[in-house]
């Protein structure tokens, strides 16, 4: 059924994201700066070759990507400023795309990405181009681009809800826009196949997290509002509503797509990192398709974070920086010159296939409190084994990290087989990706079940009945160390200026080693107490985490619990624990013997039998400026302990 009636068909080019011409960037206005980084780029490629068929690996997606930054950048330049020298780069840029051979069909990404990079280009530089170099470049966004979705082994993404769902419906949406007069009817069956396969994608965003991550909310995101603003363009002066009123389908928008614009605000941190748990990289960039979301959330803090990441990295740090003119064109349409005004709210928790929980002191400084708890799946789509992981920063230091993702080609030159998510995958083994660079509990070297999803149970801000100041969570790990233990629950939480965590654990049927583990930047050290402090804990050695002039001390104890007391304890119903905890003051000689340790965190061929297994393998990235601090100890069958770890700030 066509659910386009003639009049509902796309208006004349250019359709796609700016129709109107002569916008104009004022010079003192709040993107003027970004305008200039994009002109910039477009002075400084013109004497560049164009773009060859290069490949890393299996993928042509670095050579797509480039062309799409490329094709979008110039085109712009050329849309606002003028010039025809940069048109005709453009156009040149199109014409060696495509010439290719095709555009790597077995990994539809590098597809995706270069039919939307060629679909703007025609659609924006329709006037500036031949008749020839029009047919040469509709023809190859048909025959590379579109055609080649109609094989189902390439096109898997059609059935998907990962970020492969917005990316390559994105791009297929692009190039059927673009060329629609070339062949209204391919055209419009193939856009309404993307349309109907898009709904999928917003699965993703249940509860108003991201499965995925910081990194791959911004990838498959992005490309999402870049589909969503296409068809806004493309089909006005119908209000959008109208349209899929009357349409048979829609995108499948939701709520919950809207309030991940939480999600990503959260997940950025005062000192410019981000939380970095599954796929991310360490360091926070520049979100700024979130402008196209004020208009949607009706809330211009939401920009706040990306605009200080922006200034602070002189636009050098872009999440998907070849789709930055999108935060122009956004700004064009919600008024450039209204100031993001700084967020008031400091809590966020998410649901859905990864449940997070986030408490932040502010958003001024880099010197800001920020604690971040997750739940999760680790077999889900991007997901590491880290599971009641947490991330911690204070003072500017990142206390409690997470070393985020390797890059993949390196893994899969290398052999590994880094997409099988089954239990015994060699993913696991991975040491960014595995349990041992994790802040979790191992047992006995056995990678927890990844099989089971986790919750957040319970939270506390000042809102919970039992809060009494302190600001965390609760995750029931049970089913995740089912081999091993017959209980785990953690809870994690501050307590002013201290993180504390606490992990009530109960052995199985047989002795177990337990570690415990947690990276870090900062600079440790094991130390003995100096006399200062020998009234009361002479000659123990504890673990000392120095950045600067900041110093913190992490330690750790045993609480004996009767059976009464084991929930209270994580639920912090009726049990008290002192303002002030120096867990060493209390319960010294009652429960195992805990023992602390510096483990490495890059590989070292002289030295690569760690705790009795080798964790770390030559495959390995390096990772320079971290450690792993943590204790290990050993429970007999059926004991019961909770582990309290307290990192404490040295005065």
């Amino acid at each position: 059924m066509m659910f386009f009636a003639r009049a509902q068909e796309p208006v004349a080019h250019p359709r796609l994201l700016m129709r109107e011409s002569g916008y104009q960037v004022p010079p003192e206005s709040m993107f003027a700066r970004a305008d200039s980084v994009i002109v910039a780029f477009s002075d400084a490629v013109l004497a560049e070759p164009p773009v060859t068929r290069d490949f890393i690996g299996r993928r042509l997606l670095g050579t797509s990507r480039e062309a799409l930054k490329r094709i979008f950048w110039l085109s712009y330049t050329y849309r606002v400023h003028g010039g025809e020298a940069y048109a005709r780069k453009a156009v040149d840029e199109m014409l060696a795309v495509s010439a290719f051979k095709d555009w790597n069909p077995a990994h539809f990404l590098d597809v995706a990405e270069m039919t939307m990079a060629a679909a703007i280009g025609y659609d924006w530089l329709y006037d500036q181009m031949t008749p020839r170099e029009r047919k040469k470049v509709a023809r190859a966004i048909i025959d590379k681009g579109l055609k080649p979705a109609l094989n189902e082994a390439d096109a898997w993404f059609y059935n998907s809800e990962i970020n492969w769902n917005s990316v390559c419906n994105a791009g297929m949406v692009y190039g059927a826009l673009a060329v629609w007069e070339e062949d209204p009817e391919f055209c419009r069956s193939m856009l309404e196949k993307s349309l109907e396969s898009n709904k999928l994608a917003f699965n993703a965003y249940e509860g108003g997290g991201y499965p995925e991550g910081y990194n791959y909310w911004g990838y498959g995101s992005s490309f999402q509002i870049m589909l969503e603003a296409a068809l806004d363009s493309a089909f006005l002066p119908l209000p959008i509503e109208d349209l899929f009123a009357s349409l048979p389908f829609s995108t499948g928008i939701t709520h919950d797509f809207y309030a991940s614009s939480a999600f990503i605000r959260f997940t950025s941190t005062p000192a410019g990192n981000c939380f970095s748990f599954s796929d991310s990289y360490r360091k926070a960039s520049g979100q700024y398709m979130q402008t196209w979301m004020i208009n949607r959330v009706g809330d211009r803090s939401i920009m706040y974070p990306e605009m200080r990441i922006m200034e602070m990295t002189g636009y050098k740090r872009l999440c998907e920086e070849r789709l930055f003119p999108m935060y122009l064109i956004s700004l064009f349409h919600c008024g450039p010159n209204t100031p993001a005004g700084m967020p008031d709210d400091h809590y966020f928790q998410c649901g859905g296939t990864t449940p997070i929980f986030v408490y932040r002191s502010g958003w001024a400084a880099e010197e800001d409190d920020y604690l971040g708890v997750k739940g999760g799946l680790t077999m889900s789509s991007h997901s590491h084994c880290d599971q009641g992981s947490f991330y911690f920063e204070s003072d500017g230091v990142t206390w409690a990290t997470d070393l985020g993702m390797q890059d993949y080609n390196s893994l899969e030159s290398a052999g590994v087989d880094l997409w099988d998510m089954t239990q015994d995958s060699e993913r696991w083994e991975v040491f960014r990706i595995g349990p041992f660079s994790h802040n979790i509990v191992t047992v006995n070297g056995h990678t927890p079940k990844v099989n089971h999803p986790v919750a957040i149970t319970e939270t506390w801000t000042p809102e919970h009945p039992s809060w009494e100041k302190r600001l965390g969570a609760v995750v029931d790990l049970t089913d995740l160390y089912t081999e091993d233990l017959d209980s785990c629950k953690r809870a994690v939480y501050l307590l002013g200026t201290d993180l504390h965590i606490l992990d009530l654990l109960q052995a199985g049927d047989s002795t177990c080693t337990v570690r415990w583990s947690m990276c870090t930047e900062a600079q440790a050290s094991l130390q003995e107490w100096s006399e200062v402090f020998s009234f009361y804990r002479y000659g123990e050695t504890f673990l000392w985490l120095q950045s600067g002039w900041h110093r913190r001390e992490l330690s750790a104890s045993f609480l004996r619990l009767d059976e009464s007391e084991e929930e209270e304890v994580l639920g912090f119903r009726d049990y008290r624990f002192p303002a002030i905890v120096w867990p060493g003051l209390y319960n010294e000689d009652d429960g195992p013997e805990l023992t602390p340790h510096i483990w490495p965190t890059t590989y070292d061929p002289a030295a690569p039998d760690v705790d009795g297994m080798q964790y770390l393998h030559p495959t390995d990235a390096p990772n320079p400026g971290t450690s792993l601090v943590g204790y290990t100890f050993t429970l007999q069958p059926h004991e019961k302990v909770c582990l309290h770890v307290c990192l404490t700030r040295v005065l």
